[in-house]
C-alpha cells in the first residue's frame, strides 16, 4: 500500500478512537450518577453551559481552549483529553495489528472488511469498556452492571465472529468467561473467611468473564498474574489515596442535582509510617483492565515468551 493512503487509514483510525474516547468521557461521568449518556449535550461541568461544536472536537479542543472553558473560564480536567488520546492510540494500534502492519495484501476488496474492519470495530469497543470501566472504578470503586454484564455475551459473539484475528476460538471464549467468573468468586469468597471483610468488588468477576469472554482463557493467567503486581506496585507507592478511610462515597447516595467529587491525585506516600497494607482498599477493576490491554495489544509477544518459560522450565525438569 502507497505510504500516503497509509498515512490517511492511520489517521482515520486514530480520528475514530479518540471520538469514542470523548464519548467514554460521557459515559464515565453519567452512568455511575445513573445519568442519560444521550441528553442532555455535553457542558461545562463548572457552569454546564453547553460546548460548542469546535471546543468538543477530541484533545484538539481542550488544548486550543487550553484546559479552561470557553465560557466561564473554569478549569477543564486534563483526563478528558487524555482518555481521548489513549483511546485514539489504542485504536491506533488496534488498527495497524489487524491490517497486519498496514500489508497491502490486507487491503483487497475480499480481505479488508472481514480481515480489518471488523475485528478492529469489535475489539475497539472492547476496548472502551475496559478504558470506561477504569476510571469509573478509580472515581467510586463501582463497576456498573450495565458496563460489565453486556459485555460478556458481546466477547462471546466477538470470538466467534472475530477471534481469528486474535487467536482465539469461541470455545476458548466462553471457558475464559466461565473461569473468569469463577477464579474471581473463589477468591473474594476465600480472602473474606480470612480477613474478616470485602476483598473482592461484586464487579470483578463479571468484569474478568467478560475479559475472559473476548480474550480466552489462555490470557487468564497472565491477566490475574499482571493486574495483581501492578496493584500492589501502585497501591505501595500510593498507600494515601488507597486508605480506607479515603474510599468514595456511593453515587446513588448523592443529593440530586450534587456534583459529584472530582478525582484525587493520587499522592505517593511520604514516610514508613504510611497507611499499613491491611488497610487499604485498592480497586482490582483498572489493573485487570490495564493487563487485558497488555495482553490484546502484546499477545503474540507474550505467547512467546510463554511458550518459551515453558520450554525451559521442561528443560530443568527433563
Amino acid at each position: 500500500m502507497r505510504p500516503m493512503f497509509a498515512l490517511v487509514f492511520c489517521l482515520l483510525a486514530f480520528a475514530l478512537g479518540a471520538s469514542v474516547g470523548s464519548f467514554l468521557n460521557v459515559v464515565i461521568y453519567r452512568v455511575p450518577l445513573g445519568l442519560s449518556i444521550a441528553r442532555p449535550a455535553s457542558r461545562c461541568p463548572a457552569c454546564e453551559t453547553p460546548l460548542r461544536l469546535r471546543d468538543n472536537v477530541p484533545v484538539l479542543g481542550w488544548l486550543v481552549r487550553r484546559g479552561r472553558c470557553a465560557h466561564c473560564g473554569a478549569a477543564i480536567s486534563a483526563r478528558y483529553p487524555l482518555v481521548e488520546l489513549a483511546t485514539g492510540l489504542i485504536a491506533l494500534a488496534l488498527f495497524v495489528d489487524f491490517s497486519r502492519g498496514l500489508d497491502p495484501a490486507m487491503f483487497g476488496p475480499h480481505r479488508f472488511l472481514p480481515h480489518v474492519v471488523v475485528p478492529f470495530v469489535l475489539y475497539l469497543t472492547f476496548a472502551g469498556v475496559l478504558i470506561a470501566a477504569t476510571f469509573i472504578d478509580l472515581d467510586w470503586f463501582l463497576l456498573p452492571d450495565g458496563l460489565t454484564l453486556p459485555a460478556i455475551p458481546l466477547g462471546l459473539a466477538t470470538a466467534y465472529a472475530a477471534g481469528s484475528a486474535i487467536g482465539v476460538t469461541w470455545q476458548a471464549s466462553a471457558v475464559g468467561a466461565a473461569a473468569g467468573a469463577g477464579v474471581i468468586l473463589v477468591v473474594g469468597l476465600v480472602y473474606g473467611l480470612v480477613a474478616g471483610r470485602v476483598g473482592v468488588g461484586g464487579g470483578d468477576w463479571k468484569l474478568l468473564a467478560a475479559i475472559g469472554a473476548y480474550l480466552g482463557w489462555t490470557a487468564l493467567p497472565f491477566v490475574l498474574f499482571a493486574a495483581t503486581f501492578q496493584a500492589l506496585l501502585i497501591a505501595l507507592l500510593y498507600r494515601r489515596s488507597f486508605a480506607l478511610d479515603a474510599l468514595p462515597p456511593d453515587p446513588r447516595d448523592l443529593a440530586p442535582g450534587a456534583p459529584p467529587p472530582g478525582p484525587e491525585p493520587l499522592e505517593p506516600a511520604e514516610s514508613a509510617a504510611a497507611t499499613p497494607f491491611r488497610k487499604l482498599a485498592v480497586p482490582y477493576g483498572p489493573f485487570m483492565a490495564l493487563a487485558a490491554i497488555e495482553w490484546l495489544l502484546l499477545r503474540d509477544d507474550l505467547r512467546a515468551l510463554a511458550a518459551w518459560t515453558r520450554g525451559l522450565i521442561h528443560g530443568w525438569f527433563a
